[in-house]
Parts: structure tokens; sequence; C-alpha cells
């Protein structure tokens, strides 16, 4: 593990211990960072960047709001490890680690919505033996109980999410590239892996700050989170 992350890691660990135990805690991942940038968009901004802003912007919003105790992983520019940003979500016992990324489309520069990948059944016992082997369950047995909470958990989630956003707005539900991301096969709590905007699309890729358009969408992810999780 690299210093960085070492030293955040430990950061975080501090923090975890004062939290609100009866807060529900939300963990926002920027996702890429660093030496890592993540996709370039036509106009040459990192996916790094873009995701910061948007991870930066959940949080504000959810923080506004009250109710939640949110975590980001990153708040700045530095990368941190895929195994880092999982060990900062299980310490601090997430109800939710949401990894924020953009997509790109090949073959259509006017692509737009959101992508959310998520782990399946199919992936079951891949997920399952990797359970053990982090040391996150004892046995087969009971890593297989902590992930049909963790999917029931994922899919209520996204059902409230389906329902928040917009009808016009194409919103995915990819269970079936899920177990590409380590960060999901991996993870010890419910996580969902979130893909948007396209930077492929010239409207959407355009220069920080976010436009007006992307700003509602991302409110409308916070609000979601915020219906599911907050407690008042």
């Amino acid at each position: 593990m690299r210093l960085h992350s070492l030293v955040c890691l430990i950061a975080w660990l501090a923090m975890a211990g004062g939290a609100v135990a009866q807060s529900r805690v939300i963990v926002i991942d920027a996702g890429h960072g660093g030496e890592d940038p993540g996709y370039y968009s036509w106009t040459g901004h990192p996916e790094a960047e873009l995701s910061l802003r948007i991870a930066q912007r959940i949080e504000a919003r959810l923080t506004a709001h009250g109710g939640l105790d949110v975590r980001m992983t990153r708040s700045g520019e530095g990368g941190l490890s895929d195994e880092t940003r999982l060990a900062m979500a299980n310490a601090a016992g997430a109800d939710l680690l949401l990894s924020i990324h953009a997509d790109v489309a090949s073959t259509r520069a006017s692509a737009r919505g959101l992508i959310i990948y998520a782990v399946s059944d199919l992936a079951r016992m891949q997920v399952v033996a990797r359970t053990v082997e982090l040391g996150l369950a004892a046995n087969r047995r009971d890593a297989g109980r902590a992930l049909d909470e963790r999917l029931a958990r994922e899919r209520a989630f996204l059902t409230t999410l389906d329902t928040a956003l917009p009808e016009d707005l194409p919103l995915v539900i990819d269970t079936g590239r899920g177990g590409l991301f380590d960060i999901l096969m991996d993870a010890g709590t419910p996580a969902l892996f979130v893909e948007f905007p396209f930077l492929s699309n010239t409207e959407d890729a355009v220069p920080p700050p976010l436009t007006d358009a992307q700003i509602a969408v991302v409110n409308q992810l916070a609000d979601a989170v915020i219906a599911h999780y907050a407690q008042d």
C-alpha cells in the first residue's frame, strides 16, 4: 500500500472512531485521481477532475440536509488504491458506497444518461470466495448471508433511485459487467459504481464547472440517497 494511501486510511480510521452511531454512513468515492486520470473528454479534461466535482456536490447536498454521516474517500487531486477506498468504507461500516466515474461511448457522441454497475447473483460464488479470502467473513456460509443482505440493500436503494430520476433520463442498471470492477467484487458493504456523464458527449464533456443539466442529475442522485437513508 502506498504511503499516501496509508496516511489517508489512518486519518479515516481516526475519524470513523468518532462517528455518530445512529447516523447512516454514506461514503462518496471520487474515482481515479493522482497518477490515474481516467478517461479524457474531447476538451482535454480528465475523468478524475469531473468525478471529484460531482462527489463534492453530492457530499455538500447530503451534508446540508443532515441526518447522514457523509464521508469522502478523497477530497483533492491525489489518488487512492481500490484497496484503500474499500478499507475506508469497511472501517466506517458504510450503509452505501457510491463510486463516482464518467463513461465514454465510442459509437455515439450523443450518448447520455446514467449507468450504475452492481454485482449480480451470477458472480455470487466468486464474491463469496473473495470475501472469505479478504477476511471479511469467517466462512462461505457467513459470506453468503452477508452477500444476500448486501444485494438486497443495494436493490432497495436502486428502486428508490429509479423512482427519483426523471423518466426522460436514460438509466441503465448493469449487473452483467459489475464483476469487472474490484471495488464492487471486494466490497464488504453495499456498493454501486456510478457512471455519469458521458465524456464522449460534446454537450456533457464541457470544461468544469458542471452544467445546470448535470447539476440537476447529481442533485436528483443525492436526493434519492436522502430519501432512502436520511433519518429525521
